[in-house]
């Protein structure tokens, strides 16, 4: 039990690095989290997905629907942002990243919580993502059908609306998440994170969970190990094995909560 000290000094690395991994989550959503601003070109209104002009990066214009690789972001209301960068004469705010608001259009179909938004068949308008379209905006976070209470009509008799959406401009990532995770594993990841996930941030969530568990399972099994060890060769030490050995379920205990507490903070954020 003489290496409790150093036992105790790797778990404190590992919450160290805990720690770190959080506040990179919190650096990323804080860098989300900011909007800019540019000139329009045309009128455009919150909720519509634009793209950068051509020529001019401090402009944008709707996202032509015969182009999907050039969306950006989603214009927004300046209030609902947290954090914005203003230039003078531009008075459009983009997010390229965090939830927004989206126009969205049911021409695809429904939209349901989770599914991802690319380009319909109007300029600045998003639908529901099919699985041949190569780039979307964003994922949906709740649902919108033709009786949604803010629905309007649209062409072909689709619904026109706004839907709360995470906006991941860039390529649909459902051509290849289908069979990247599996059913069971992507249902309690999101269940716990409460909105859609990437294949990516799943699968780093669960490497945490295995070397966290790993960590805490191999202190648990050294310290006792060498606890029942040392009793044996020197039964009258036994009080303050017992002790080192409590000490070293704590620590074990501390490192795999902690790691729960990491995971489910990378999740949410």
């Amino acid at each position: 039990m003489k290496s409790l000290p150093v036992r105790l000094f790797g778990v404190s690395i590992v919450l160290i690095l805990m720690v770190g991994l959080v506040c990179l989550s919190v650096g990323k959503v804080f860098a989300e989290s900011i909007v800019r601003s540019f000139k329009a070109n045309g009128t455009i209104t919150a909720g519509e997905v634009v793209a950068l002009s051509f020529g001019n990066k401090s402009t944008v214009e709707l996202a032509p629907t015969n182009d999907p690789a050039r969306i950006y972001g989603v214009v927004v209301d300046k209030n609902t942002a947290a954090v914005t960068i203003s230039q003078p004469g531009q008075e459009v705010f983009v997010a390229t990243g965090g939830v927004y608001p989206v126009l969205v259009s049911t021409e695809s179909g429904p939209i349901h919580s989770g599914n991802y938004l690319a380009m319909s068949s109007s300029d600045g308008v998003a639908a529901k993502a099919t699985g041949g379209q190569a780039y979307v905006v964003g994922r949906a976070l709740q649902d919108f059908d033709s009786s949604s209470g803010s629905a309007s009509q649209g062409r072909n008799g689709s619904a026109i609306g706004k839907v709360s959406a995470q906006i991941t401009p860039g390529r649909n990532p459902s051509l290849r998440e289908d069979t990247a995770v599996p059913r069971a594993l992507r249902r309690l990841g999101e269940a716990i994170a409460g909105k859609p996930l990437s294949a990516s941030r799943i699968y780093a969530a669960l490497a945490i969970f295995i070397i966290t568990a790993a960590i805490a399972f191999s202190l648990l099994w050294v310290g006792v190990r060498s606890g029942m060890i040392a009793i044996g060769r020197n039964p009258l030490s036994r009080h303050s094995i017992m002790q080192s050995l409590a000490q070293v379920i704590v620590a074990a205990t501390i490192v795999f909560f902690g790691g729960l507490l990491g995971i489910y903070l990378f999740l949410r954020l």
